[in-house]
């Protein structure tokens, strides 16, 4: 049987998505500045990397952040199942929530609720609730937080707290920035340098929120578990931990 050590260095792994979140956002903000100040319509490669965009490069990086972080918490469920630990169920809980958020994040499941609550409020001068899905996204948050409150206070403490940092700058981009960029686009549109730099302030908090969560998921492991060791018998694979760090 042939085992190996994967060794956990967090910054080899959260380091490189960091600059690349940075880069994104930085091209982003240039090539959209560039486009409204020169007036022009079509930028190349503009497409590819605006923020504000749908099948791209930034899509496609937020939505490997998301089903990365699903994986990880998919590993902590498997090795405190093995180590019998007390809250197996909250981590493949938060495994499973996580791979919905990497689905919607490539699908937009949560913008098809725009347009009927819209028309419940009335249709017009919405202001910060212009991107109406943000209503059943406050309640959802705090229902979940009210979940998993127990949870947080079990954890070790630099987790918790990694854990809610984490968690405040994803929704301080996901809901808070939200409601300000929708308010800005009603009242004055999308055609302007403003929004951009609002959508790139959203969209840069959401990946850096969910880099910062893989970072204490990684940490977690490494100082629960020391190394996580695969070990490979033909095609059976199956993940141990050594014992927990002292």
């Amino acid at each position: 049987m042939d085992a190996r050590k994967i060794p956990l260095n967090p910054w080899a792994i959260t380091g490189p998505l960091s600059l690349a979140t940075v880069l994104l956002v930085a091209a982003n903000i240039s090539l959209q500045a560039y486009r409204l100040i020169a007036h022009q319509e079509h930028v190349v490669g503009l497409a590819m990397i605006s923020l504000d965009g749908e099948n791209n490069l930034p899509a496609l990086f937020s939505t490997l952040l998301l089903f990365c972080a699903s994986l990880t918490l998919s590993l902590i469920a498997v090795l405190e199942r093995q180590h019998e630990g007390v809250d197996v169920s909250k981590w493949a809980i938060l495994a499973a929530g996580f791979m919905l958020m990497t689905l919607d994040e490539d699908l937009s499941f949560h913008e098809l609720l725009i347009a009927p609550l819209r028309t419940l409020l009335g249709g017009q001068h919405l202001g910060i609730f212009f991107f109406a899905w943000v209503i059943p996204g406050f309640a959802l948050v705090a229902a979940l937080g009210a979940f998993f409150l127990r949870f947080l206070f079990r954890l070790p403490r630099r987790t918790a707290i990694a854990f809610v940092i984490s968690a405040a700058i994803y929704l301080g981009g996901a809901l808070g920035v939200e409601l300000v960029e929708g308010w800005w686009r009603e009242a004055h549109g999308h055609r302007n340098l403003t929004y951009h730099l609002l959508v790139s302030l959203e969209e840069g908090m959401e990946m850096t929120g969910v880099i910062v969560f893989i970072h204490a998921l990684l940490n977690y492991i490494a100082k629960r578990y020391g190394e996580v060791r695969f070990s490979f018998a033909g095609m059976h694979n199956d993940a141990d931990a050594s014992e927990p760090a002292n």
